[in-house]
Parts: structure tokens; C-alpha cells; sequence
């Protein structure tokens, strides 16, 4: 028979979760922006935070081991509120494609992922990394991202990656940017992410052109869509797929790090 302090401990619970329904979209608005304008730095592996360059370590060299180049280390400033990002950045002169090592760092917490991107001359591209995070916003036609958060080394991710491009560009050739214009490139390539949120209406320029911030579109999607159990089932459904795109590509092996 249930007592009085369990309906009590539920009501409790279901106002709690009403809450966080309505008040999380409302806060999310009010603290989220986005960089308008960025300042990548190639910047001394000396001056990354010791946790950031403990995770790229190992990281840095396996992808230097399947023909990638180093091209620097990046930091990239604030991109969003009350957050560090970082990047050890790679390009390939042979097959035209860049890789990179990314890690986002805020005051309480770090997370990091290797990735693969190959960008095509009809402004096609395609980015496959092991993020474990599953988006919130709207993701591009013609940006193609694939996560693979269980794959645990950069040649299998990198192999993977490889079938990725052929079956979404339909061939395209890739393209790098001259050497001596990586960072250039780079710019250009984060920069596209606030304009194309605006133009599906989740984000929007704010008057003095700083920042882009959330519309009420966009922060009752991110919040709802990052709240529990939303986000688990989520984080769930992407590994699920990611799966499926793995085996059904003979990549479902892959080797720890």
C-alpha cells in the first residue's frame, strides 16, 4: 500500500521535472552565445592546460602515424559561454583531408574527441569523429557528421571515415586550403555554424554582432532534447545507429587505443 510520504516524495519529483521543463529552455537562452567572429592561435603544446595535453598525446600521434601532418596546435578561445576549446590540427597533401584532435574545457568539466573531415569543391563535407555527444540543433544538408563515440583508435575511425566519404559526396574531389592558409580555412569552417543555426531560425546575431544566441526555437530544443531521460535515450539511439553503420560497413572490429 503506498503511503502518504511516497505520493508525496513523487508529487515532489514530478514538480521538480515540470520544472526543469519549463525553467531549462528560459535559462539556456539566457546563458548560451556562440562567437560570431573567432581567433584560432596556433599557439606552443607547452601553454595547453596539462589535462588538455594529456589527452592529446597519445591521440596526436596515432593520427600522425596514418600520414597526417602536423600543422599545429590551436587555441580557439572562447566559443561558447564559460568554455576553453583547443585542437591539435592535421592536414593530408596526399588525400586532401584534414583530421584533428578537439577538446572543450570548462571550469568543471573536459571532453575531447579525435575527428576526420573531408571537404569537397561543391561545399559538401563530410566529418566522422568519435563524439560522444549527441547534437541538439540542426544539423546541415550538405555537412555530413557521423559519431562513432565506441571506437576507440584513429585507424579505425579513419577507415571508416574513408567509406563515409565515398557513399555521401558521390565522388567530389576534396580540397585543402594552400599551406600557410590552415588556420584561414579553419575560421571560415567554425564560422559557418552560427549562420546556418539562423537561417533554420534556432539562432540569431545579436545587435552589437558579437554573438549568435538561442532563439526560443532553438532553446527549448537544446534544453529539452539535453534533458533526462531525453538525452540518454538519445546518446543511446546515436550509439545504436553507429552500430549498424559500423557492421554494415565491415568496421565493426576496432582496436583500443
Amino acid at each position: 500500500m503506498t503511503s502518504p510520504l511516497d505520493n508525496g516524495i513523487l508529487l515532489l519529483l514530478l514538480k521538480v521535472y515540470g520544472a526543469m521543463i519549463l525553467l531549462g529552455p528560459v535559462l539556456l537562452r539566457i546563458q548560451f552565445r556562440f562567437k560570431a567572429k573567432l581567433n584560432p592561435q596556433l599557439v606552443p603544446v607547452e601553454s595547453l592546460p596539462p589535462d588538455v595535453r594529456q589527452f592529446m598525446a597519445l591521440r596526436v600521434k596515432s593520427i600522425v602515424d596514418l600520414g597526417f601532418e602536423p600543422v599545429g596546435y590551436v587555441n580557439l578561445g572562447n566559443m561558447t559561454t564559460n568554455t576553453g576549446s583547443f585542437m591539435a590540427l592535421f592536414s593530408n597533401s596526399r588525400t586532401l583531408e584534414w583530421a584533428d584532435v578537439s577538446v572543450v574545457k570548462s571550469a568543471t568539466k573536459m571532453a575531447g574527441y579525435i575527428e576526420f573531415i573531408t571537404r569537397c569543391s561543391n561545399d559538401a563535407q563530410v566529418d566522422t569523429n568519435t563524439n560522444s555527444i549527441a547534437p541538439v540543433l540542426f544539423p546541415s544538408p550538405s555537412y555530413h557528421v557521423f559519431r562513432f563515440p565506441q571506437v576507440q583508435d584513429a585507424f579505425t575511425l579513419y577507415r571508416a571515415h574513408r567509406m563515409l566519404v565515398q557513399q555521401s559526396t558521390g565522388g567530389s574531389k576534396p580540397e585543402l586550403p594552400p599551406r600557410g592558409q590552415e588556420l584561414a580555412e579553419l575560421k571560415r569552417r567554425l564560422e559557418r555554424y552560427g549562420p546556418r543555426q539562423q537561417e533554420r531560425g534556432y539562432m540569431y546575431l545579436d545587435g552589437a554582432g558579437e554573438y549568435f544566441r538561442l532563439t526560443w526555437k532553438g532553446a527549448i530544443l537544446g534544453a529539452w532534447r539535453s534533458i533526462w531521460p531525453v538525452s540518454l535515450v538519445r546518446r543511446w539511439w546515436m550509439r545504436s545507429r553507429s552500430e549498424d553503420q559500423l557492421r554494415s560497413m565491415g568496421v565493426a572490429q576496432y582496436r583500443p587505443t
